[in-house]
């Protein structure tokens, strides 16, 4: 398997390789000679000492090589040289500004620089040391018909520079320049799309994008051992060891659960039995599209743990019905423990809360499952049901005709 590892990891100091080469150059040297001295001063030194000595230099030499080959590739491989003094007079207030704020957002000066700087400037921007400005310069050139849009793309999925971008009522999100041009991209037609999406899967999979495309794409075979090994590898680590990106990682969990291995099955339920807390909506829909009974634990232990905390959390309890969902398609005796109990605690909900929405949810959910292991709950909720649908009112509805697209690249990344 093919190990990826970005390229701007590799960006070192230079005056740390400077000084790496130099002093593992004068090891070498001292070796060698100290080596040689030992030689001409005994005829008792043993075989095996002289090969240790020997072996010692050898290897300090190929580090020295190494860091010499890697000190070379960082000078050549920085594309990103442009400074904001090379830009015009009018545009460097603008740009400093810009940097300042430290937010690739909406306003005023980023609108100015969109629209005023010239196709050539957006270029040079986009080879700019700053990252912010990188990506100024990819929204507006994603915009522009002058530039060819897929090469763009594909041409920049190694910038893994960090910036925070400006998500409207959402606040503000920590992201990659590559994941913030995924986000604006646009394509001609899926073919196109398709061919960013196995790039970033296969060569550039430590993007958030890689991950949490997998919920939508159409997954090829050969993309199994990439996804495999996402699922398994940690996403993010603090200080401290702990894994921060889980929310990310369950995206290739359910990527993995698509190919339907049995032997994947106990990597799944590993990863999210030791991540009971911290599950989404995405896990709920892994469980409920792939059911397999082993998971039952974690539904428990989720129930036990977290159903309620993250219930009040919630504005609407997303993360409630994907979990209830998910339980009733089981139909048996551990998925009825689990409905039944929450449909006859008293009071419904541990706090002061509007359950009516989560009611009607545990109720159809119950309803559309019928099995003999949910008999007993679908007696006592039929009255209700029945009343329900009894007030439900469906009107006929003509097929929705899509509009024809005119546009000439219609593909976004998210649809």
């Amino acid at each position: 398997m093919e190990l990826i590892i970005p390229q701007r990891i590799f960006q070192i100091n230079t005056c740390r390789v400077s000084a790496s080469v130099f002093h593992g150059i004068g090891g070498c040297v001292t070796h060698l000679y100290g080596w040689r001295l030992w030689r001409q001063k005994t005829t008792k030194l043993s075989i095996t000492f002289e090969l240790i000595l020997f072996m010692k230099a050898i290897a300090m030499v190929c580090i020295v090589l190494a860091g010499l080959f890697l000190f070379s590739s960082c000078i050549s491989n920085n594309k990103n040289s442009y400074a904001i003094k090379d830009f015009s007079n009018s545009l460097q207030p603008y740009l400093t500004t810009i940097v300042s704020s430290g937010i690739v957002g909406y306003d005023s000066l980023t609108y100015y620089v969109r629209k005023n700087a010239t196709d050539e400037e957006l270029r040079k921007l986009s080879k700019c040391e700053h990252p912010i400005l990188r990506a100024v310069a990819f929204r507006e050139m994603l915009d522009r018909k002058t530039f060819d849009h897929f090469n763009l793309i594909m041409n920049n999925l190694d910038d893994t520079a960090m910036i925070i971008t400006d998500q409207g009522e959402f606040g503000l999100s920590f992201t990659t320049v590559s994941d913030d041009i995924l986000e604006h991209g646009k394509w001609k037609d899926t073919v196109a799309k398709n061919k960013t999406i196995a790039a970033i899967i296969t060569k550039h999979n430590y993007l958030t994008s890689a991950y949490k495309i997998l919920s939508s794409a159409q997954l090829k075979p050969d993309y199994y051992p990439y996804i495999k090994d996402m699922a398994q590898r940690p996403r993010r680590l603090s200080k401290d060891g702990y894994e921060v990106a889980f929310d990310e990682k369950e995206y290739a969990l359910y990527g993995l659960a698509q190919f339907r291995k049995p032997e994947d099955i106990p990597i799944i339920k590993e990863a999210l039995l030791s991540n009971c807390w911290k599950i989404s909506e995405i896990s709920f829909r892994l469980m409920h599209e792939y059911p397999d009974s082993s998971y039952l634990g974690i539904f428990e232990n989720y129930y036990r743990r977290t159903f309620y905390k993250k219930v009040r959390q919630e504005s609407y309890p997303y993360s409630a019905e994907g979990f209830i969902n998910a339980v009733a398609v089981y139909k048996n005796e551990r998925s009825e423990k689990i409905l039944s109990t929450i449909l006859h605690r008293s009071p419904f909900m541990p706090y002061p809360s509007d359950t009516s929405s989560l009611k009607t949810i545990l109720s159809e959910a119950i309803w559309n499952n019928k099995c003999d292991a949910y008999s007993k709950l679908i007696k006592q909720i039929e009255p209700v049901m029945k009343e329900y649908e009894k007030d439900t009112i469906t009107f006929p509805i003509d097929p929705v005709i899509p509009p024809i697209k005119t546009e000439e690249e219609p593909v976004r990344w998210w649809w």
